[in-house]
């Protein structure tokens, strides 16, 4: 999983909703992804415009593959955000995988 938080500017929550929701832009570039499984966006606070967007992947591997044959289409879209003043700020708060428990351990989540 990858999570970021995004400040949205404002007046442009359903904006950063209908690119970065179920069906976005956001979606539709990681679809290309063979081991993207989903994506989910969280809005944490109306009064502070803020959200928290998750990509879950079956593997670290999977997403640094996507970033690395996507790289250019990300910078892209990166710009295009940008350039539409949608995100006051998006900070990356982690990725994680699941860690495969031994026989007598549970399965915990731990950062990549």
């Amino acid at each position: 999983m990858v999570s970021r938080e995004l400040v949205v500017s404002e007046g442009r929550e359903a904006d950063v909703q209908r690119v970065f929701g179920q069906g976005g832009i956001w979606s539709e570039l990681l679809e290309k992804a063979a081991g993207h499984l989903s994506s989910e966006l969280i809005c944490k606070s109306k009064v502070e415009k803020r959200y928290q967007a998750f990509d879950y992947w079956t593997s670290h591997w999977e997403f640094e593959r996507f970033r690395e044959k996507h790289q250019a289409e990300l910078e892209r879209f990166a710009q295009w955000v940008t350039n539409e003043g949608l995100l006051e700020r998006e900070v990356f708060l982690g990725a994680y995988y699941r860690d495969e428990p031994g026989p007598d351990e549970g399965t915990d989540i731990v950062p990549a």
